[in-house]
């Protein structure tokens, strides 16, 4: 406003020096030719008193106040764009900011909670050992500390993907993005895959590492097998109890947190013997 204020303000002073210099040009050219010809007609604008030529004062100010109107509109239209691209760019910055609180949030909640919970355990089993030294207990403890850093390490890679993962989409072959990550699987667990050729329009990054994570817990937590199902918009991935140490859950609290910004549905359900989730694309 400071910058339109000043151009106005000398585009006014020059419009008004142009104004006298032309008053007096213009006045000056017509009477010289009313001095060889007093009945040569004048424009409307110009009154003519004995000798004396001057430009009505109407005429000027109807043409400065056409102007100053034209101007107006055109600086207050130009503003009004302006102002509209500023308010959405700040609504972009505050969105993307808000999102990186959040996940720093979350981040540092389920990180602080989950290692809170295994240092708890791991205090418990060193005071049963002052107690009584025992292997079994030594043996757990190893198991614990395996267990947890596996864990960690793996969603570390995964968060580590999280700032590049974007929410553009694109057509995705989700039979090829589940065999592909699948077969990053070294195991000795029976997989089962039903499936058909099945196209979507989704995020392709957020669902490579919500795919990742989930079959990471299927194929760590299951006894014998694991069952993958791809049906319409659906994935289903199923897979039976073991009896091991139950992990940190860090990966499925990235899951929940990639398929709450990119609007996907997931559902856990534990039935009988087997683990059921269900991932929906929406």
């Amino acid at each position: 406003m400071i910058i339109f204020s000043t151009i106005n303000f000398i585009t006014i002073y020059f419009f008004k020096e142009e104004y006298i210099k032309f008053e007096n040009e213009f006045t000056s050219i017509y009477q010289d030719i009313l001095k060889h010809g007093k009945n040569h007609p004048l424009p409307p604008y110009l009154k003519r008193y004995g000798d004396e030529i001057i430009i009505d004062k109407t005429y000027y100010e109807e043409r400065f106040a056409r102007y100053s109107k034209t101007v107006l509109i055109w600086e207050a239209l130009f503003i009004l764009i302006l102002s509209f691209l500023f308010y959405k760019v700040l609504v972009l910055i505050n969105k993307k900011e808000i999102e990186h609180e959040e996940f720093l949030k979350f981040l540092f909640f389920v990180l602080s909670h989950k290692i809170g919970n295994f240092l708890s355990v791991m205090k418990t089993n060193i005071e049963i050992l002052k107690l009584k030294p025992e292997l079994r207990v030594l043996e757990r403890i190893e198991n614990s500390c395996n267990l947890i850093d596996d864990e960690i390490k793996k969603s570390m890679e995964a968060i580590k993907k999280l700032p590049k993962i974007s929410k553009s989409r694109q057509t995705v072959n989700l039979n090829e993005v589940v065999n592909k990550t699948v077969s990053k699987f070294v195991t000795d667990k029976k997989v089962i895959f039903t499936s058909r050729q099945l196209f979507l329009d989704i995020n392709p990054e957020a669902f490579e590492t919500i795919i990742f994570l989930l079959l990471d817990n299927a194929f760590r937590y299951s006894r014998s097998k694991v069952h993958i199902k791809i049906c319409s918009d659906v994935i289903a991935i199923r897979n039976d109890f073991s009896e091991i140490l139950k992990g940190s859950g860090i990966g499925l609290q990235i899951v929940e947190y990639l398929c709450r910004i990119h609007k996907f549905s997931i559902k856990y359900r534990a039935k009988g013997e087997h683990f059921l989730t269900i991932l929906k694309f929406l």
